[in-house]
């Protein structure tokens, strides 16, 4: 087996993917869904697939952000609550 050049790997790598996008849409399934997996890919989507993967990013990078700001606030109101019981005095 022969050593590919950097450019041959990129040949080989770009008809990969586009013969994998092509199989997808030809199926019916989600193109977009794939190529947020690999964004390798997405020089083969159509201007209407880019167009909705954008949305599609943008939506995730999104959520993502809220799920970390929840976490920290909710990993702030933990250690308030931790500095609260270690000040207060026990009744008895």
């Amino acid at each position: 087996m022969s050593k590919l050049n950097a450019a041959e790997r990129k040949a080989r790598d770009n008809a990969r993917f586009s013969q994998r996008v092509d199989e997808r849409r030809t199926k019916g399934e989600d193109v977009v869904t794939y190529v947020l997996g690999n964004k390798l890919a997405f020089k083969f989507l159509t201007k209407l697939e880019r167009h909705e993967f954008k949305q599609r990013e943008a939506a995730l990078e999104e959520e993502a952000k809220l799920k970390k700001q929840q976490a920290f606030q909710l990993k702030t109101e933990q250690e308030l609550e931790k500095v609260e019981a270690a000040f207060t005095v026990p009744e008895e």
